[in-house]
């Protein structure tokens, strides 16, 4: 979903040239350590100019913020001439839609899954990222 969020991003601001920051929360591969030191916690990788990777590590007993991680990591000099005020986020969200026609799981498993997925947090407000610097393009997937 990443890929086609950066690509809705850059039609949508008709993009020029400026800085593109793709982060990724080492979230689903929580570390093994309980706590990961500062100076290991943000991985900078530039992919090409003008668009640098950053990779977020946290510890199993750390709560993985992305405002927080970029922070750290700009504070370290590894994001030189970038402005964490004037950053915009863009964020992909899903919505399940249940449908009969698509064979898979009964339509009641999907028609729960579909509700606890709309009630789950939003991706924006469990990594911590400002409300204000947030834009979200969202796709439907019918299960």
């Amino acid at each position: 979903m990443a890929i086609t969020t950066l690509l809705a991003a850059l039609v949508a601001i008709q993009w020029g040239y400026s800085p593109i920051i793709v982060i990724a929360v080492n979230g689903f591969f929580i570390e093994e350590a309980p706590r990961i030191a500062d100076e290991d916690r943000a991985e900078v990788i530039e992919i090409i100019e003008g668009i640098t990777r950053v990779i977020l590590h946290f510890g199993f007993m750390q709560y993985p913020t992305i405002a927080e991680g970029l922070s750290l990591a700009s504070s370290q000099g590894k994001l030189p001439g970038i402005d964490l005020g004037d950053v915009t986020y863009y964020i992909g969200r899903e919505t399940i839609i249940p449908s009969e026609d698509v064979p898979g799981m009964w339509v009641w498993r999907e028609t729960l899954f579909a509700f606890l997925q709309r009630n789950a947090e939003r991706s924006a407000a469990f990594f911590g990222v400002p409300a204000g610097q947030v834009v979200e393009f969202g796709t439907e997937i019918e299960i």
